[in-house]
């Protein structure tokens, strides 16, 4: 039996088809587990497990061969390392050439844990079958019979979920899936009905071409295979722009939230989940031989496949730009995601490439002329560049605006009006696009509003201004407030008090509205807290 798996004929076959298994695999996988920008160790990670150890050693050679660069002398370095146990009196040379101290294998195991390590084939015998928990890695190449508790383990260090990383994958070149089915038998009737334990490839197939049909059905109506078709080294990167714009625009059916039972149930969102699906489901049987079965009726499948995923992808950096926009954070599975995206769409530095090829600056959106607006009316995707203006906007606004509580409060109020407006199909995508030009005009102007004053007012009596409405009012609150605050003024209730006090005391003298203090002192306070952190820093350090 060893003989035969050890086969020089055979280890070379199965080395050449791992290789080439592999690099697809970790391609497919790069968005779902990958961290780092370097070309290893950011993709996870593959276990080989070999029937005795000196296959280990003959798959080793095999694969250096074919892939010089994977190798390194150095415990710290190299894409694979070989761990099993070794009796250096007895061992012969090429045995004890792969032996490594206690020291050294923990050094290996902690970089095979490791998902930026370089480190991507742990080739095992024995060792690290049970107990050895690295969640990076995925996939595990198994070339040795398995059976019972120790089949279910060697399972259970690929199925691990990890960041995107739903589903492990076993490539036997050994036999598996009686052995399989029978140590799933020995489980308890929940793991048996659990009908993505052991699953075959055969239906990740059948998810693959089930998630293709239902992505290709919600395009009905939408030509994207014309778009691809066209003779343009730009034709892909055309149609997945066009394709998202499609997607995401309020005039497709199914996104006006207004027309919908569950207003957050857009075609746009079901759209980049049966994406991310098609996604996962293509990185676990792209690489089948099989697959060719299930698309028959599609031999351009591959290039559809990725363009959904393009399309997606590119859903994603506009969702991602919306949330830095705003000032929100981006979910870490998402920042992954982004980070290793292979498509050239992404790539293009998405919303800034509308505005290139609409010969725009983007910082310069003050000298728009109506030329140049109707020119992004009339393009061909207006409502990327209606999402692309609205970003633009909040971000300039929020830079503006960001200590002027007021003056941001009724930009957002009214930025907002502006796109529920659009969502529910009130204003047209030249329409929207014709008013957020405007209101980027209006808030390029906002920052000189200061100047206008006679004398001019600084960025912070201007807040207080706002605030308060009187010019007077707004310079003496900004210098005896200032000369008052402490670093913990919010935490501390009598510093609190006793400006409060003072806001009063100061509105009645200078004969502010009774009834309309009370507002006014809340918002003079809540606006405090814009300048509270510099201005106790400068009173400190003053």
């Amino acid at each position: 039996m060893n003989a035969m798996y050890g086969a020089p004929a055979r280890i070379r076959d199965l080395t050449h088809d791992l290789v080439e298994h592999w690099e697809a695999r970790r391609a497919r996988m790069k968005p779902f587990v990958g961290v780092s920008e370097e070309p290893c160790g950011a993709a996870g990670k593959a276990m080989i497990v070999c029937a005795t150890r000196d296959i280990c050693v003959r798959v080793y050679d095999a694969l250096r061969e074919l892939r010089p660069e994977w190798h390194d002398d150095d415990i710290e370095k190299g894409a694979m390392k070989i761990v099993f146990s070794s009796d250096s009196r007895k061992d012969p040379d090429h045995l004890k050439a792969h032996a490594l101290r206690d020291s050294q294998r923990k050094a290996v195991i902690n970089r095979a844990k490791d998902p930026d390590d370089e480190l991507e084939l742990l080739i095992v015998n024995n060792m690290l079958l049970t107990g050895f928990d690295a969640p990076p890695i995925h996939t595990m190449y198994l070339d040795r019979p398995l059976k019972g508790a120790n089949l279910m383990q060697a399972l259970a260090r690929v199925n691990r979920r990890y960041r995107g990383k739903e589903d492990g994958l076993l490539v036997g070149y050994a036999p598996l899936t009686e052995n399989l089915q029978k140590a799933i038998a020995e489980y308890s009737a929940a793991d048996q009905q659990d009908r993505t334990l052991g699953q075959d490839i055969e239906r990740a197939l059948d998810e693959l071409r089930n998630g293709y049909d239902i992505l290709a059905a919600m395009l009905r109506g939408w030509d994207w295979k014309a778009l691809l078709a066209q003779p343009s080294q730009r034709a892909f990167i055309d149609a997945a722009l066009r394709t998202a714009n499609h997607v995401r625009s309020p005039g497709t059916p199914g996104n006006n939230p207004e027309q919908l039972d569950n207003p957050n149930d857009t075609l746009a969102r079901r759209f980049r989940e049966h994406a991310h699906r098609l996604e996962r489901f293509y990185a676990l049987a792209g690489s089948s031989a099989d697959i060719g079965s299930r698309f028959r009726d599609e031999p351009q499948y591959r290039r559809y496949i990725q363009f959904f995923v393009e399309v997606r992808a590119y859903m994603a950096k506009l969702d991602a730009m919306d949330r830095e926009a705003r000032g929100l954070p981006i979910a870490r599975d998402v920042e992954i995601y982004l980070a290793h995206l292979t498509s050239t769409v992404v790539e293009t530095d998405g919303v800034t490439d509308l505005f290139a090829e609409a010969g725009l600056d983007i910082a310069e959106l003050t000298h728009l002329n109506d030329a140049v607006v109707a020119q992004l009316q009339s393009g061909k995707t207006p409502h990327l560049v209606a999402e692309a203006l609205r970003r633009l906007v909040e971000k300039k606004m929020r830079e503006v605006t960001r200590h002027n509580i007021v003056r941001q409060t009724a930009f957002s109020d009214r930025l907002q009006d502006l796109m529920a407006k659009y969502m529910r199909q009130q204003l047209t995508s030249a329409e929207i696009i014709a008013k957020l030009v405007e209101m980027a005009k209006e808030i390029s102007e906002e920052a000189k509003r200061g100047k206008k004053f006679d004398p001019e007012l600084s960025n912070d009596e201007l807040a207080f201004y706002d605030a308060v409405a009187d010019l007077g009012t707004a310079r003496e609150l900004v210098t005896q407030v200032r000369s008052q605050l402490k670093p913990d003024w919010i935490s501390r209730e009598p510093v609190r008090a006793k400006l409060r006090t003072t806001i009063k005391r100061l509105l009645a003298r200078r004969g502010y509205p009774p009834k309309q203090a009370p507002k006014a002192i809340e918002l003079v306070l809540k606006q405090m807290e814009y300048f509270a952190n510099e201005w106790s820093q400068e009173g400190s350090t003053s």
